[in-house]
């Protein structure tokens, strides 16, 4: 079925042979991976694809059998990939065993599976379209040599496969049971390094060999396993080049085992892929992914790509998709599998359907008698002009006269000159919000959170969350029409978008040791920007992200940065003046909710406006008591004048779930 090709959003799903599921990212004559001599580090949050451009750049991707054409020069750097069991890596430590000890016995294992991944990948060459390597060339290597690190290594290249295997298994066997069980003869990382001797000079197809090891999610070793490989990275050299992946703030342990720390541009080059998403544009690239699922499974689908291209690192391939005409041809075919109504359709739709209607009505009702208004409703109630309309309660909140409103919406229909739409753009600055305001208490799908832009929106540059939000939107059309579905319908869509968002919320929980404390900062910044959107004034519309004033306490620090590690809050540099004679430039940073929690808070996805927090505000939001944060919001629902009829679901009592 079409919807489970996409229901796969993530990379460890699709296996680590990647040649017809990956897209080759638009950015990626920017970055030098698979030929650096020098090591790499690459950063980025959850769901942006770190993993998948690892396993694309690693053998089994490389020398795929799918893959028809390979040249001598493909394994001029050969790609391992390596991510250590987080819970074994933990093992590793403390139970009596001094730290040296176990360091060693992390090396032994490390080795180990680099040297198992080494032979996997010769495996991988003799079985690909590669012909001047064929299984026959794998028993003609003779690795005796490496017997001298421990006598019962076999020369043999399948009989070594084999004793790496049952060496793995013994030492975690050995692992679990140290008292009982005899230590193994830990290798060093020579041993990988001659292995690495004997396969470039017994066959020369492999002489100008290297081999590049990646290790993903560096931030769950432990620190002094994070020394050992900062102090093999640091002295990387061909044919041994190691390279790091990590989440955001993960970075932080940079000594190594010897005096020297490693240090940026002397030591690696870092690469943030989040940047890069911010610089080309990622709706074209999450459209292809899109459009390369769908095809797999259903050839039917009218799509405009071409897989090959998406495969290709050719300069002018790359070119072509970064290209405004391309650009314009895959954005149409997007928009239309996920179509979205315009701010005037849904303006309309206020107009049209009753039980909207009734919601206007009441809004305007409710500013009339607040506001001692003297016109009668259905004077205010503009509905040939819908935009205007449905703002129009949240301008008389704001006590701009019932009168002058009038007269504006006269001009408006004139043509003349006017304050919806004039300089002062009462429409763009308040429509938005007004329209969340309106759908909010109803507990029916909101069309705004529906559409391949608002898609984007809100995964951000999150590949996992844009298919997550497909992938629902199919099912859900799927259920509804029981048949293909060409086309998202926009109700399928807007309850995806709830669906996945509080699916979303719930995962919070699993990010690392702070988890519980994640998932109760989201609910709770999350409801702040919620009744904040339930202003009847409207006044600063579409809050979703803050600023800091004060002096961070370390906690705060700390509990900050890990929420940016785990893509709860995304961090934002920005560049203000210093008031004064001199002026100066000065950097701040704002931090912004991931938007893929909006539809289940009922807030925009769109980054309009800002808080600023006290550090005793948002010292009462994190580390608060459930009685403090409850004292907070009663006095900004009071300030802002919310009544509890204002909203439908009492977040404070989710809280404690």
């Amino acid at each position: 079925m079409v919807e489970n090709s996409i229901a796969q959003n993530r990379a460890e799903e699709l296996g680590y042979d990647l040649w017809e599921d990956f897209v080759i990212p638009p950015f990626y004559d920017s970055l030098d991976l698979s030929t650096a001599k020098k090591p790499r580090v690459v950063v980025g949050g959850r769901g942006c694809g770190k993993t998948s451009i690892l396993r694309y750049l690693c053998h089994q991707t490389q020398f795929s059998n799918k893959r028809t054409r390979i040249t001598e020069n493909d394994l001029s750097n050969i790609g391992i990939y390596w991510k250590v069991d987080t819970q074994f890596a933990k093992m590793l430590s403390k139970r009596g065993v001094d730290d040296d000890s176990w360091m060693r016995a992390f090396q032994h294992l490390s080795v180990l599976m680099m040297s198992k991944e080494i032979l996997k990948s010769l495996d991988s060459i003799a079985n690909s379209s590669f012909e001047q390597f064929e299984e026959k060339d794998l028993s003609s290597f003779d690795f005796k040599i490496l017997n001298s690190f421990n006598d019962k290594v076999p020369g043999n290249f399948k009989e070594l496969k084999i004793y790496i295997r049952r060496e793995i298994n013994h030492f975690q066997t050995w692992a679990g049971s140290i008292r009982t069980i005899e230590q193994p003869i830990f290798l060093p990382l020579d041993f990988v390094k001659e292995l690495l001797v004997e396969i470039k000079t017994q066959n020369k197809i492999f002489k100008e060999t290297n081999y590049l090891v990646y290790v993903d999610e560096y931030e769950n070793l432990l620190t002094d396993q994070q020394r050992l490989i900062n102090t093999w990275m640091k002295h990387s050299e061909m044919p041994l080049i190691f390279n790091l992946a990590m989440k955001p703030n993960s970075f932080k342990e940079k000594n190594t085992i010897g005096n020297e720390p490693i240090a940026e541009t002397h030591d690696y080059r870092e690469y943030n892929l989040e940047e890069y998403y911010d610089k080309i544009n990622f709706d074209v690239f999450a459209a292809e992914i899109l459009f390369l699922r769908l095809l797999k499974n259903d050839n039917s689908f009218k799509i405009p790509i071409l897989p090959e291209e998406l495969r290709s690192t050719l300069q002018e391939t790359l070119e072509k998709r970064r290209s405004v005409n391309y650009r314009r041809k895959i954005l149409a075919a997007a928009k239309e599998f996920l179509p979205a109504n315009s701010v005037d359709e849904m303006a309309k739709e206020v107009f049209n359907e009753p039980t909207l209607l009734n919601r206007q009505k009441d809004l305007l009702k409710r500013a009339i008698n607040n506001n001692n208004v003297k016109n009668e409703l259905e004077e205010l109630l503009v509905s040939d002009f819908p935009q205007a309309g449905v703002i129009i309660p949240a301008l008389l909140n704001r006590g701009t006269p019932a009168v002058e409103l009038l007269e504006e919406v006269e001009k408006l229909r004139k043509g003349m000159d006017n304050k919806f739409t004039g300089t002062t753009d009462w429409i763009h600055n308040n429509v938005f919000g007004c329209l969340l305001l309106i759908y909010e208490p109803l507990g029916r799908y909101c069309p705004i959170y529906s559409g391949f832009d608002a898609f984007c929106l809100m995964s951000k540059t999150n590949l996992r969350h844009f298919l997550e939000l497909c992938y629902k939107s199919v099912a859900n059309e799927i259920l509804t029409s029981h048949k293909k579905a060409y086309k998202i319908s926009i109700k399928s869509q807007a309850e995806a978008a709830t669906q996945a968002s509080s699916t979303f919320l719930r995962e919070v929980k699993n990010f690392g040791n702070d988890g519980n404390k994640l998932h109760t900062f989201v609910l709770r910044i999350g409801t702040y920007f919620s009744y904040a959107q339930k202003k009847p004034t409207q006044s600063e519309p579409e809050q979703n992200h803050f600023t800091i004033k004060g002096n961070w306490t370390a906690s705060l620090i700390n509990f900050i940065s890990e929420a940016v590690k785990w893509s709860v809050l995304y961090e934002n540099r920005i560049t203000k003046q210093k008031g004064g004679e001199n002026k100066m430039e000065v950097e701040d940073f704002e931090y912004i909710l991931n938007p893929i929690y909006a539809p289940y808070f009922h807030i925009s996805y769109r980054k309009k406006r800002s808080v600023q927090f006290s550090i005793e505000e948002l010292n009462t939001i994190v580390f608060g008591n459930y009685a403090d944060f409850e004292s907070f919001m009663k006095s900004h629902s009071k300030n802002w004048k919310i009544t509890p009829s204002d909203t439908t679901k009492n977040l404070f009592t989710e809280l404690d779930n």
